[in-house]
């Protein structure tokens, strides 16, 4: 009996079960540890990163422009960073290497000595966890025995509500003063300007002694430093637009100015009126409108005697019809009611408190303001159609009777996109215009004595011959607010 033969293919049989595991091994099992390891590292970086970020926070949070907040960010950051585990189980430890400062979220970069240094301005921190080393799961059978990943986070804030735009004090020389009327009645005025009257910015120069317009204030740089192109308009824009600055952290010092003030500029003011074309650079989501957009006046308002012809008070180039401190009465220079225009759309005039230095005291009533004529040259300067509470929406803690904070058609208008209470208010950098820029037009150097808070009137318009930019003024901003610190990236 002949044997029986096994055809070839079954001499192979089990081949494929080899190549199977051939397969696992070489490609799969990689493939898997590939997915196995990425998601462990994945898990690590966002471990490290939410670390990061809550170090920045911390950090940011202590910083005061002093020598004393750098070493309490460090500080707060690395005891919040302990807090922290990686890789599951690992704890986070960080040096103070691993913080650096900066005046603005690009920076450049300075290490704590730096910081300590020159603190003025640095309101930003960056914490870096450095690279983490972890070993592999799966991925060592192809070679890859470890893998790496750290966070990184800035965080910080601007001084908000500091717009980067500088004009003349009218009387830098005197942070207060105080007019006292025949009746006894006291008025406080802060360098030279009074609460509730109207000023065109414009024309400060000549009430401050400069002949210039307003400035664009640098927003990031501070002297010595600056960065022409920091100083332009494209870079002022944004800040302009939201109302922050980087800059002035303490209320005075020295600021980096520029000379004139372009449609641009005009477009970026006037977002506040709900006004975001012709190629603004503002957003409506970033940089909101106000609440009520409603102009005073658009031709007349009606809780003053006279109808206004002017929104500001008038000067001239020679001899300005206002009369600095320390003259008793405000109004010597034969300003008239319509010279004046429109009075305390948002808020009265306030008494002095009789302390030396004068300071702030209460509130004067339209009945008051009425019974001084020498106040604004008129015995009838307000009606009564001006506001005797404050509108709803609006606190009483917070806010005086007023145009503004009403809500009727004669003093009210609403914004087509989702408006934010204050957005007309300008907070601005007040400068001495006494002495001339130093440096040259983009990076002149000046000095600023206070932040001084201004309402809108109207829109700003910067065509034509005659510029405007009418505010109301409504006191000075003492300490300078910060923003809420966030994360940048």
């Amino acid at each position: 009996m002949k044997p029986i033969i096994q055809p070839a293919l079954h001499r192979q049989r089990g081949a494929v079960a080899v190549m199977t595991g051939l397969l696992l091994v070489l490609v799969l099992v990689p493939m898997g540890g590939l997915v196995i390891d990425m998601g462990h590292l994945y898990i690590a970086k966002a471990e490290l990163q939410n670390a990061a970020d809550a170090a920045a926070l911390a950090a940011a949070k202590d910083l005061n422009s002093k020598d004393t907040g750098i070493d309490a960010a460090i500080a707060s950051g690395i005891a919040v960073a302990g807090k922290h585990k990686y890789d599951f189980t690992t704890s986070l430890t960080m040096q103070a290497s691993d913080f650096v400062f900066a005046n603005n979220p690009d920076g450049p970069w300075y290490t704590q000595a730096q910081a300590k240094a020159a603190p003025a301005g640095l309101t930003f921190v960056k914490a870096d966890t450095g690279s983490k080393t972890m070993p592999t799961i799966l991925m060592g059978i192809a070679g890859v025995a470890s893998t790496s990943t750290n966070g990184v986070a800035v965080a910080g804030r601007y001084v908000n509500v500091v717009t980067p735009i500088g004009i003349c004090a009218v009387d830098p020389a005197n942070r207060t003063a105080q007019y006292t009327y025949p009746s006894g009645l006291t008025e406080l005025v802060e360098f030279g300007f009074r609460r509730g009257v109207g000023y065109n910015l414009f024309d400060l120069g000549k009430l401050g002694g400069a002949p210039s317009d307003p400035y664009l204030i640098n927003p990031v740089d501070t002297p010595p430093a600056c960065d022409a192109n920091n100083s332009s308009t494209n870079s002022t824009a944004p800040f302009i637009c939201n109302g922050n600055s980087a800059v002035i952290t303490l209320g005075s010092g020295q600021v980096n100015t520029n000379t004139g003030l372009s449609a641009t500029i005009e477009k970026a003011l006037n977002s506040r009126f709900d006004d975001f074309g012709g190629g603004s650079k503002c957003d409506a989501a970033q940089a909101p409108p106000d609440v009520n957009v409603k102009e005073y006046p658009t031709s007349a308002v009606n809780w003053q005697g006279s109808p206004p012809t002017r929104e500001t008070v008038s000067v001239t180039n020679s001899t300005p019809k206002y009369s600095l401190p320390p003259a008793t009465v405000p109004n010597t220079g034969g300003i008239t009611n319509s010279d004046y225009g429109v009075l305390w759309a948002y808020g009265p005039s306030y008494r002095s408190n009789g302390a030396s230095p004068p300071a702030v005291g209460n509130p004067i009533t339209t009945a008051e303001a009425n019974a001084n004529s020498a106040m604004y040259s008129s015995a009838s300067a307000f009606n009564g159609n001006y506001p005797s509470s404050v509108g709803n929406g609006f606190s009483a803690t917070d806010y005086q009777p007023a145009p503004y904070n009403q809500s009727s058609a004669a003093y009210f208008q609403a914004p087509t996109h989702t408006g934010v209470a204050d957005r007309r208010v300008l907070n601005l950098v007040l400068v001495d215009c006494r002495s001339a820029p130093v440096g040259n037009a983009s990076c002149g150097v000046m000095s600023a004595v206070g932040i001084g808070r201004f309402f809108m009137l109207r829109r700003a318009d910067f065509t034509g011959g005659t510029k405007h930019l009418d505010v109301e003024f409504e006191g000075l901003i003492e300490p300078v607010p910060d923003a809420a610190v966030r994360l940048y990236r």
